[in-house]
């Protein structure tokens, strides 16, 4: 387990367990986590949560966090006594005051318990209660709420959350600085389309995204960043061979990059497309107009035109047999989305210079 983050560790009096994988999960936590740091005299906490979070990055520019805690893979999967054990000896060691924990786990509660931390703060759902001895419990009535809920419910019963926030980060200035020397030539507007997913139940596909790309190649101006992990890289060069030589030029593929610059990326672009995942909760919390494209069924909670969702959902007469609720999204429906925005939110689309010419690796890869 490593700190990350070592700046105000004399402050460090309160830690904030979360230990769902998503970058996603970690965005909506936010606005819990500030309000449990607004609650302190430091106005800062630690977090202690996975690497898949990678909130190293996404969270390098909050001010509400002093530290990063990795938890070790072995009790993350199964919670393993020997883990437990050891990851009670690290807080032990830390020396923490009181500790909050988001989520349901009975592990984490024992582990806090055994390291000796005055104040346990937690959802008491199920077994955990016995390891807790602070605060308003959830009880095993929370236990089929939505994990968002949650903790919304849990931060309101004990008077730190008065309704529920919509989800916001900062961008470093360090990071808009590099994407504004990279692409500030690019014309606009800046549309980025987020064509990665893990899980292909959420993926809407690569023709889909072509076909979306070749109408707004159409309009006059305007730039297209597809945004996407090492996996999306192939995918990226069909998108913009698709839309051919004469269009090409106004796309860039965004792959591999550190969150950090995709983040404020986003925030500079007027607009995103993309699947659920968590590159759209990340161009919605640092105030973007997203499209979101759902087709899961628990995705429709996403739907908040207030926190910068605007979605897009299966159409209802679009079935054809076979055919999965992503694929059921029409490109029609989607563009049609994307229009609106840009007409709400307009900017000035002059020709410009060719986006390609912004950087000497248009993919912009990790290593660029």
């Amino acid at each position: 387990m490593d700190a990350l983050r070592q700046s105000g560790a004399q402050a460090r009096r309160t830690l904030v367990i979360q230990t769902l994988p998503g970058i996603g999960d970690m965005v909506w936590h936010m606005p819990y986590i500030k309000a449990i740091a607004e609650s302190e005299a430091s106005k800062v906490v630690d977090i202690l949560t996975i690497k898949r979070s990678m909130a190293d990055q996404l969270l390098a520019s909050e001010r509400h966090v002093s530290n990063i805690l990795w938890l070790d893979d072995a009790i993350a999967g199964k919670g393993r006594p020997a883990a437990i054990l050891s990851l009670a000896k690290t807080l032990r060691a830390l020396h923490y005051d009181r500790v909050w924990i988001l989520h349901y786990s009975g592990s984490w509660a024992l582990a806090a318990f055994l390291a000796g931390i005055p104040e346990r703060w937690g959802y008491g759902i199920g077994w955990q209660r016995l390891f807790l001895n602070r605060g308003k419990y959830l009880g095993n009535a929370g236990a089929r709420l939505h994990p968002i809920d949650k903790a919304a419910s849990f931060l309101q019963r004990n008077g730190l959350l008065a309704e529920n926030v919509a989800p916001t980060i900062s961008v470093s200035a360090q990071a808009a600085a590099v994407i504004g020397q990279r692409f500030g030539a690019c014309p606009r507007p800046w549309v980025a389309f987020g064509i990665g997913s893990t899980d292909p139940a959420r993926q809407w596909g690569v023709d889909n995204f072509s076909r979306l790309a070749a109408m707004l190649a159409n309009r006059p101006g305007g730039t297209i960043f597809l945004v996407g992990g090492p996996a999306e890289l192939g995918a990226s060069e069909q998108i913009r061979n698709s839309v051919g030589a004469e269009h090409s030029a106004s796309m860039v593929s965004v792959i591999a990059c550190p969150i950090s610059e995709v983040s404020a990326l986003l925030k500079a672009c007027n607009l995103y497309v993309g699947n659920d995942t968590g590159m759209l909760n990340i161009a919605a919390a640092v105030g973007t107009p997203s499209v979101g494209l759902l087709g899961m069924g628990y995705s429709h909670r996403l739907a908040d035109e207030g926190r910068n969702i605007y979605a897009v959902f299966p159409g209802e007469h679009a079935a054809e047999p076979g055919l999965s609720p992503m694929h059921r999204i029409s490109v029609a429906a989607v563009a049609g989305k994307v229009g609106q925005l840009l007409q709400r939110h307009p900017v000035d689309a002059r020709p410009g210079v060719a986006c390609m010419a912004a950087t000497e690796n248009p993919h912009m890869t990790g290593e660029a």
